[in-house]
C-alpha cells in the first residue's frame, strides 16, 4: 500500500537526520522536534559516552539541528523551514540570525564540560535545511544565502559567513525524499564539507 503525505518543515528535518545518522563522521548534537522532550543539547567524552552539556531555557529560542563533524572540526547550526521561500521573510531571516548567533555563544561559551571538550574552539557555520517538491534553481538559494550573511553582519555575528551550508529535503513524484546539498562558497574546505555530508 502507498502512502501519500504532505511535506511539513518537520518531515524535511526528518530526512536529513535520518541521513546524518548514517554517516560516520557527523552526528547530531541537537534537534529540535516539533513535539519532543525538554529540549538540551548533548556530546560525547573521550570515552563515547554521552551526557548533557547545555539546557534550554523554557522560553529560550532554540535552533533546528546542530550537527558536529569531530575530523573537520566543524558545527553547523541549522534553521529550517518547509519551503525555502519560508526562510527568506525579513523577520524570519532577523530572528534566525540571532537564534543562530546565540547559538554559537553557548557553544563557544562551554570550555570545563568532559563531554564537550575542545569543541568550544571548533569553527562554527550557519547552515539553512528547506523542504522542495520541486528542485531550487541555484541563483534563488543564493539570494537566501545572501540574506542570511546580511542578517548576521548586521548582529556583528561571530558566526564565519564565508562558508554556509543548505540542505533541500525535496519530494519526489513516488513520494521519496531526496536529499540536495549547496554552499555559497566554493572554496576546498567547503567542498570538502559539502562531500562529507553528501556520502
Amino acid at each position: 500500500m502507498k502512502y501519500s503525505y504532505n511535506l511539513s518543515e518537520e518531515i524535511a528535518r526528518w530526512a536529513f537526520e535520518v541521513h546524518i545518522k548514517s554517516l560516520n563522521a557527523w552526528w547530531i548534537a541537537f534537534t529540535n522536534p516539533t513535539a519532543g522532550p525538554w529540549k538540551r543539547i548533548e556530546s560525547f567524552n573521550l570515552n563515547n559516552e554521552k551526557g548533557e552539556i547545555y539546557r534550554f531555557d523554557i522560553d529560550e529560542k532554540r535552533p533546528d539541528i546542530v550537527v558536529v563533524n569531530d575530523e573537520l572540526k566543524i558545527i553547523i547550526i541549522f534553521e529550517a523551514k518547509d519551503y525555502l521561500n519560508k526562510l527568506n521573510i525579513e523577520s524570519q531571516v532577523t530572528k534566525s540570525a540571532l537564534v543562530i548567533d546565540d547559538m554559537a555563544k553557548v557553544l563557544k561559551g562551554i570550555k570545563d564540560n568532559n563531554y564537550w571538550g575542545n569543541r568550544s574552539q571548533y569553527s562554527i557555520y550557519n547552515g539553512l535545511l528547506w523542504g522542495s517538491e520541486i528542485k531550487s534553481k541555484l541563483v534563488d538559494v543564493n539570494i537566501t544565502f545572501k540574506n542570511y550573511s546580511t542578517a548576521l553582519r548586521k548582529i556583528n555575528s561571530k558566526i564565519d559567513d564565508s562558508i554556509q551550508v543548505g540542505i533541500e529535503s525535496m519530494k519526489d513524484e513516488n513520494e521519496n525524499i531526496k536529499l540536495y546539498f549547496f554552499s555559497n562558497s566554493s572554496t576546498e574546505l567547503a567542498k570538502h564539507i559539502l562531500k562529507s555530508l553528501e556520502v
